[in-house]
């Protein structure tokens, strides 16, 4: 029969008889309109999108204002209307389903695609605002999209920001040589220092608007253009030419101190695996991140916001850690970390193995105080000596808790799994004030509730600051295939999204991540997957 009325329409085609093209007419012939509707379209396939006539159809060729909005379809009722139907009819969605496609964000300020020569995102000023918009990754289209460009989503280095930042505070510190009577020197706007006592030193605050050094000597004016002035003491003779040829000399010793503010979040790469116990790597993983972070866009779809550029983000380079000894390394990690909790309210350490968390804890404790340890990780890492050595990648928080770096309550290791020495260790971890909540607990009660619990484990805590360290071996292999200590059944990456995401949108938690002291992004011993 099929046969037979393909023939028909055959034939109705060569006599004249049809109004639409020969192939639409045999495709419409295979056309079953009972079928299982797809996105709210009868048709049997995809490839009907330009042939049929219902609404999401039309909508996807451009064409939705041909639809016949007839009186039995607007006046139906709302559950018997398909989804992507409800807005054209005026109707509220009334399930879940009818809260999709979400509505564009909010428009936000236009970024500022150029800085001098630098081609930095940046948002505008703004009026009145107590500090300065901070500068962002380079700007995409500046740069070829593949030229190997392995900065951490192509943020600005720490020098690099100090040269930015210079053309806005510093201060100049001026010795001269000899006593010149009534000699000084002035910057352009005002602020004026006086030379008249041998080896006095005088300091100058100088801001963006000033532009030159202006000295006097006995009504004779000399200039030197301020910001080429280098970040050291060095000398430099002042010549005045008088009207009678006779040219006066005034020997300084300069300084232009270019102060860095204070910035939000300082990123610090650790390559070091020294302290793994099996399969080795994660040294190369601050690199690995860097090169793969090239595509990193500073707009976040999920949760609609530009960190980036929000807040002063700085890639402050890599720690140098020794890989022949491991104390030694650790005091280098120590003294690296300190020194960035000097410029930076914040700290995201990314290596490396995890016995970068023992000397990352000892600075940020030494500043914020005990920390609550929010640990992802397959391991518990609070185990004994190995081998006769006590500073590995399976003990930070065992040294931690030694040293009373850990807070005495509120803290929570996320994915543990598999298998490990004793139960002993479990215990161990219970006496350190941390809880445990296996990967089967994450699978089978569910991000949310665990995220309660971690919260609730906070507040115990009585708000102490906190430490997050995700390990990549919490992932499943799955996911993550370069680890180097697999462990199966682990987390997917839209569940470790998910939780860290739950955290932050928790109101309580808001508090939690204003006290953050140091997120620590640690590729561990389990290396690094690229």
């Amino acid at each position: 029969m099929e046969s037979v009325r393909r023939l028909h329409t055959v034939l109705g085609h060569i006599n004249g008889h049809a109004e639409e093209p020969l192939w639409v007419a045999l495709m419409d012939a295979g056309h079953n309109p009972v079928s299982k509707p797809r996105y709210g379209c009868r048709c049997s396939a995809e490839k009907w999108q330009y042939v049929c006539k219902c609404y999401p159809c039309l909508r996807r060729a451009g064409r939705e204002e041909d639809f016949d909005w007839t009186p039995d379809i607007i006046g139906a009722q709302p559950q018997f209307i398909p989804p992507q139907w409800r807005s054209k009819a005026g109707l509220r969605a009334v399930a879940c389903a009818g809260d999709l496609p979400r509505p564009s964000p909010k428009r936000q300020p236009e970024l500022v695609t150029s800085e001098g020569a630098t081609p930095r995102m940046r948002l505008p000023d703004v009026p009145g605002a107590p500090w300065a918009p901070p500068f962002g990754p380079v700007a995409i289209g500046a740069l070829p999209r593949f030229a190997g460009m392995a900065t951490f989503a192509r943020l600005p280095q720490l020098q690099e920001l100090r040269s930015l930042q210079a053309a806005r505070t510093a201060v100049l510190r001026l010795r001269p040589k000899e006593a010149k009577s009534g000699a000084l020197a002035r910057l352009r706007g005002g602020a004026m220092g006086d030379f008249e006592a041998i080896g006095e030193e005088v300091s100058l605050s100088v801001s963006e608007e000033h532009s030159n050094l202006e000295v006097e000597l006995q009504g004779m004016q000399a200039t030197l253009a301020l910001w080429t002035l280098p970040d050291a003491w060095h000398r430099h003779i002042f010549e005045f030419p008088s009207p009678n040829g006779k040219i006066s000399r005034l020997e300084m010793e300069i300084f232009l101190e270019k102060r860095l503010e204070q910035f939000d979040i300082a990123l610090v790469g650790v390559p070091f695996d020294t302290g793994c116990s099996f399969r080795p790597g994660a040294r190369f993983g601050p690199e690995a991140i860097r090169s793969n972070s090239r595509l990193t866009r500073p707009y976040l779809i999920a949760q609609q916001q530009r960190p980036l550029q929000d807040r002063q983000v700085v890639d402050t380079g890599d720690v140098f850690a020794t890989p022949f000894n491991i104390d030694q390394a650790v005091q280098q990690i120590y003294e690296g970390c300190k020194e960035r909790l000097q410029m930076s309210r914040r700290l995201v350490v990314f290596g490396g193995d995890h016995t970068l968390s023992y000397p990352s804890i000892k600075a940020v404790a030494e500043r914020f105080g005990p920390v609550v340890l929010v640990h992802f990780d397959s391991h518990l890492d609070t185990f004994p000596k190995l081998w006769g050595q006590d500073v590995w990648h399976g003990a930070p928080f065992r040294n931690c808790w030694a040293e009373g770096l850990l807070a005495r309550e509120g803290s929570t290791h996320i994915g543990i799994r598999a298998t490990t020495y004793s139960a002993d260790d479990f215990h161990d971890s219970d006496a350190m004030g941390i809880a445990t909540l296996t990967a089967e607990d994450v699978h089978e009660k569910g991000v949310e509730a665990c995220v309660d619990v971690v919260r609730r484990r906070w507040q115990d805590s009585g708000g102490a600051p906190v430490y997050l360290s995700v390990d990549i071996d919490v992932l499943d292999p799955s996911v993550a295939p370069g680890t180097g200590t697999p462990e199966f059944g682990g987390l997917l990456a839209h569940q470790l999204l998910q939780f860290i995401r739950g955290i932050t949108s928790m109101a309580a938690a808001n508090v939690m991540l204003e006290q953050i002291g140091l997120i620590s992004s640690c590729m561990d011993s389990d290396g690094f997957t690229s």
